[in-house]
Parts: C-alpha cells; sequence; structure tokens
C-alpha cells in the first residue's frame, strides 16, 4: 500500500516537472522569436530582402505604441482609422503637414504575448492640381513570403462625392469573385477605402466604382501586385 503512494506521489512529481518544463521551453521559444531581432525579426528582414542587417521590432503595449516606436514620434502624422483584423490591427494615417493633395499610410501590427509588435506597411502622396475628374485612388498591399499577414489588399482614399460604392474584382479558373471595399469616413468629406482581396490573388483584379444610383461609372484593371494608381470618372485611368 505504502509501495503504491510512493509511486503514485512519484508519477505526480514528474509529471509536474515535465509539465513546467514544457512551460518553461514554450516562454523560452515565444521570447526567442519575438524579441527584437529574434526569429519573427529575422524572417521579416529575409521576406523584405535584407541580406545584411536584421529588423529589431520592438514590442508595446498598444497598437499606436509600436507604430510610433518602429516609425518614430510625428506630431505631423495622425491615425485617422484602425481597423481590427485577424491577429492584429490595421492603423491607416495621414500627414497633415503634406502638400499633396491625397496622402495615405497603411501600418500592419501584429499581437503576440508580450503586446503589439509592427510588421509591415506602406503608403502613398499625390501632387494632382485638380483632383475632380479622379474617382478614387488606389495602393496595393501584396501579401509577403513565408509571413503571416491579412494581404493582399488594395486601398486608398474616395476623390468624388459621387463614388458610393468600390468593388475590387478577381477571376481564377473561369470564376468570378467580387470583394466589397469597406468605406470609412475620417472627415466631413473625406473616405478612405479598402478591400481584401483573396490570399491565393496578387494580380490581376478590377476595381469598380459606382455611384449612388448603382450605375457602374468608372473602372480600371490591374496586372501587378504592386501597384499605384488612380480611377477616373467615364474616362480612361491615369497612372501614377
Amino acid at each position: 500500500m505504502h509501495k503504491k503512494k510512493r509511486n503514485m506521489l512519484k508519477i505526480m512529481t514528474m509529471s509536474v516537472i515535465f509539465l513546467t518544463l514544457a512551460v518553461l521551453t514554450f516562454f523560452a521559444y515565444i521570447y526567442v522569436k519575438e524579441s527584437p531581432g529574434g526569429l519573427a525579426d529575422r524572417m521579416m528582414s529575409k521576406a523584405l530582402g535584407m541580406q545584411d542587417s536584421i529588423l529589431r521590432i520592438p514590442n508595446a503595449s498598444t497598437p499606436e505604441e509600436a507604430l510610433e516606436q518602429f516609425r518614430g514620434p510625428s506630431e505631423a502624422t495622425q491615425i485617422v482609422h484602425q481597423e481590427p483584423v485577424d491577429g492584429g490591427m490595421i492603423l491607416f494615417t495621414q500627414r497633415t503637414n503634406s502638400e499633396t493633395s491625397s496622402n495615405l499610410q497603411l501600418e500592419y501590427v501584429r499581437k503576440n504575448w508580450f503586446g503589439w509588435k509592427w510588421v509591415w506597411g506602406g503608403g502613398y502622396g499625390t501632387d494632382e492640381i485638380d483632383p475632380s475628374e479622379f474617382a478614387l485612388y488606389y495602393m496595393n498591399m501584396p501579401k509577403l513570403e513565408e509571413i503571416k499577414t491579412p494581404f493582399p489588399m488594395v486601398f486608398g482614399t474616395i476623390e468624388h462625392p459621387a463614388i458610393q460604392r468600390v468593388i475590387a474584382e478577381t477571376e481564377q479558373n473561369g470564376s468570378i469573385n467580387a470583394a466589397e471595399a469597406k468605406l470609412i469616413k475620417v472627415d466631413i468629406e473625406e473616405y478612405i477605402w479598402f478591400a481584401m482581396l483573396p490570399v491565393s490573388e496578387d494580380a490581376p483584379y478590377t476595381i469598380k466604382v459606382y455611384d449612388e444610383e448603382g450605375k457602374q461609372v468608372g473602372r480600371k484593371r490591374v496586372e501587378m501586385a504592386s501597384d499605384t494608381g488612380s480611377l477616373t470618372l467615364g474616362k480612361r485611368p491615369a497612372s501614377m
């Protein structure tokens, strides 16, 4: 009887030891992966084609802080919208002192065990003197190999009040997939828009814009996975 109790106690003790070692190993791996310059940053550096240097991306307590710590503080940049996505947050920012007629930056930050970490971003600026003929501006964010992100996607700004709906349409094996863009009002007369594209698709796709009556008033075929441009109302699209 006593021998049986001793064996049970031994088994329980070994189980606790193994569980403790497993927990410690897990957190050690997470630390090595998520610490600045760790495995995640090495994978990101490789995906961006950095051969001789490694990013050291800090962890932060909030998405805003993660962006500020990586990009640096800037009083001229303001966050105009935050969009929750699977695994993190997309932040849309604009420069308040920009001389361009339209500017927009997209930043993706990822949630991890230590907080928030910047992953990837990009943006554009336009210097059109009279944007009245433009329906919208757009920019592609392609997916990164071996890096989990919500991309590919397309985003931009609405430049004409007649535009009430935007669709990004892809075609694969004869099947058409229409991604409805989300329009976000960020100012009295300013909207940004974005649409998630199928993960298997980088390009090509077609942007279609519609007025308040549901009539299609413009379209543009986008062939490249990384592209920035504009779409005009009923006219040939302009390339930036």
